[in-house]
């Protein structure tokens, strides 16, 4: 592989305003050549949690490096590159899954509802590699030819439960779309409060419209096990573009 084909220069910051926690994280990294004259690639992470930052904790700590593991990264094809990044999303949130049982539960008692948008791009052979769940953003700022100002371009596609293919995906996953407060949310189907053991199909069950992003690593509350499917998909949009 060639050296990343641009200079960089990074800066990061987060805000936590009046949240009792800082739930939002930002990552960046590199992978230097063999000879240590020039990077593999360049990395940068955006996630958005919300319910609790482990979701986001675990994306920031973990799915780098499931994205990199995967062979196909390292290969010079596109699709290779794009396919691992989209294997390393699933394979983060299976691992994220598994962790669960480790996070602070609800304050009623049920597993942690912690979710996290998680939108990341890799610049290599100067081109970028991007992949995205949720309503955190991509802009790419770029000058034309002979022009002074800057011009921005949006590079991802915000996931929100009310576009119309959002909420087609939502609906044949078994999920539902209801407003609150005027914000599209997907609902909830929480066990009623009170309830006891195991969730069964005769446990009664309030629909709670809950979360106004349609993708995200984490969200297990929206696991639809009579179709085996997360309502809230883990599911990546991937792209390159050349830089």
């Amino acid at each position: 592989m060639s050296g990343i084909g641009v200079n960089l220069r990074v800066t990061g910051h987060c805000s936590q305003g009046g949240r009792k926690y800082m739930e939002d994280m930002f990552s960046v990294a590199y992978q230097q050549t063999a000879d240590l004259k020039d990077l593999e690639y360049a990395f940068f992470g955006i996630y958005d949690g919300h319910g609790g930052p482990q979701a986001a904790t675990f994306a920031k700590e973990h799915l780098l490096d499931s994205i990199v593991s995967q062979r196909s990264f390292w290969s010079n094809n596109d699709e290779d590159v794009l396919r691992a990044i989209r294997d390393g999303y699933i394979s983060t949130h299976n691992a994220m899954w598994k962790d669960l049982e480790n996070w602070p539960k609800t304050t009623t008692g049920l597993p942690s509802t912690s979710g996290s948008t998680a939108t990341v791009a890799f610049i290599m052979r100067g081109k970028i590699y991007i992949g995205h769940v949720g309503d955190t953003a991509i802009v790419l700022g770029y000058q034309e030819d002979g022009v002074k100002e800057w011009k921005a371009k949006i590079l991802t596609k915000d996931h929100k439960p009310e576009s119309r293919e959002e909420k087609l995906r939502i609906e044949q996953s078994g999920g539902k779309v209801i407003n609150k407060s005027g914000v599209p949310r997907v609902v909830w189907n929480r066990p009623r409060l009170g309830h006891q053991g195991p969730v069964r199909r005769s446990t009664p069950i309030d629909e709670i419209p809950f979360l106004a992003v349609a993708r995200s690593l984490g969200d297990f509350w929206s696991y639809n096990s009579a179709l085996d499917q997360f309502v809230v998909s883990p599911e990546p949009d991937v792209v390159v573009y050349p830089v």
